[in-house]
This record gives structure tokens, C-alpha cells and sequence, in this order.
């Protein structure tokens, strides 16, 4: 999935730049990485941790009964939420990119 993941970068930075002006490509990369580092690093680190931190089945407990680091995770409950989490994020990128090709309106 990451390979995939990057392969996309070089095509989506080229359809940017054809469908955006001359005088306003730089800005046209610019919001397009706003919007990538907002909704990509914000969110993803936390939804996978919750989604680890479902997976735990054994908690370390301290002495002021406060949870710490788990001991015992349940592997096939994480790999199922984590792909999950993934796959949902790829379908949600595949509805963009179709919406964009057929609301793609040439100058």
C-alpha cells in the first residue's frame, strides 16, 4: 500500500499543475500541501493509535490506578483495524479522484 501510495505523488502533482493557470501553480502546490499535511498528519497518527489502543487486551495498571503501556495486544483485532482504517482512507481518496475526473471541466 505505501508503494502505491507514493506512485500517486508524480501524477497528482502533474495534474495540479496542467489544471491550474501559469500564474497560479505555486500557489495551486501550495494549498495542495496545506491540505495534505492537514488532513494527513493531523488526524492519521491519532486514529491509528486508538485503534492500537483498542487492540490491547492487557493493560498495565500503576499504583494510582491509572492505565499504562499495554502488555498483550490482540493481533488479528489490530491488523483488522488498522487495515480497515487504511482501506477506508484509500476508498475515500478513490471517490475524490473520480469526482474530480468527471467534474474536470477543460478551459
Amino acid at each position: 500500500a505505501v508503494v502505491f501510495t507514493f506512485m500517486a505523488v508524480t501524477p497528482t502533482t502533474v495534474a495540479i499543475l496542467r489544471c491550474v493557470p501559469d500564474k497560479q501553480r505555486s500557489f495551486a502546490l501550495g494549498v495542495q500541501s496545506v491540505f495534505l499535511r492537514l488532513l494527513g498528519t493531523i488526524p492519521g497518527p491519532i486514529l491509528f493509535g486508538v485503534a492500537i489502543d483498542n487492540s490491547c487486551t492487557l493493560w498495565d495498571i500503576n499504583e494510582c490506578k491509572a492505565k499504562g503501556a499495554c502488555w498483550v495486544y490482540d493481533n488479528e483485532r489490530m491488523a483488522y483495524l488498522l487495515m480497515g482504517i487504511s482501506a477506508a482512507c484509500k476508498i475515500i481518496t478513490i471517490i475524490f479522484v473520480i469526482m474530480a475526473v468527471c467534474l474536470y471541466k477543460p478551459p
